[in-house]
């Protein structure tokens, strides 16, 4: 019986086409191509994404896909109870337990018998340091677009380069030079990653409804999103479009300033 990789090599050489055809078509990485025709693809936190990745291509070779998901969910269910069964237990000894929390005793008593002896009880006065009023130049970027289909075009014209996200907003210093700054909003909850040419995380978080994320488009990070129809692209706080069609999964995507959509 073919394995789910063979069946996508013969489908894929059906067609003539290369793996690179596949990965510019379907915006897919070459190395989970490459994972996929070679059996690599483990059962971990990237499992649900690998399965995505898998019917796209398996609908873009207009092959069953139904079955060779199916297929592919035995496969790797079959690898790990085999890694399962050469997994050696591990006999923890008491002593060290013992041991550790003798030890963890020791340093907290040292810890106590130090503030007592040496910090000075009576200053209880509460010292605040003074921090500058925020410049009007580090406001956070104002949405003008509806979201959904009705797109306008944003009238914000004032200049905000602080890069944002509705649960976290960094400190930065203003910077004239600073280029092009790009907003990913979110339409609906999807999980949405960044990472950095050295494949970096700099942004990993299932978002929810009206969330956004800004950055510097010279950063040129890496995109991966569960479902591109929910993300809503903003260059300069201008409308450009969403970033895929409802239901894509997007890897390794990079923004430029002349996106639309």
């Amino acid at each position: 019986m073919k394995t789910t990789g063979e069946i996508l090599i013969i489908g894929r050489n059906s067609k003539n086409l290369s793996i690179s055809d596949i990965a510019i078509e379907l915006k897919i990485s070459k190395s989970i191509i490459i994972d996929l025709e070679n059996n690599n693809i483990k059962n971990n936190s990237d499992i649900i994404f690998n399965i995505g990745h898998l019917r796209s291509y398996s609908n873009f070779l207009e092959l069953d896909t139904d079955i060779i998901i199916k297929q592919f969910k035995d496969e790797v269910s079959f690898n790990v109870k085999e890694e399962k069964n050469n997994i050696t237990p591990i006999v923890e000894n008491n002593f060290f337990k013992i041991e550790k929390l003798f030890a963890a005793s020791i340093i907290l008593i040292i810890f106590t018998s130090f503030y007592f002896l040496f910090i000075d009880q009576k200053d209880n006065e509460i010292n605040f340091a003074l921090v500058p009023d925020i410049p009007e130049s580090l406001e956070p970027i104002v949405e003008k677009a509806n979201t959904f289909d009705n797109l306008s075009q944003s009238t914000d014209s004032k200049q905000r380069d602080l890069i944002n996200n509705s649960s976290a907003i960094a400190s930065v210093e203003f910077d004239e030079d600073l280029s092009t700054v790009a907003t990913l909003k979110i339409l609906n909850p999807t999980w949405l990653q960044l990472r950095d040419k050295e494949n970096n995380i700099i942004f990993s978080k299932l978002m929810n409804k009206d969330e956004e994320f800004s950055y510097n488009l010279k950063l040129n990070y890496n995109i991966t999103a569960g479902n591109a129809g929910n993300i809503l692209v903003l260059i300069d706080n201008e409308v450009r479009g969403k970033i895929g069609k409802y239901g894509d999964i997007l890897d390794s995507f990079v923004l430029y300033k002349d996106f639309t959509n």
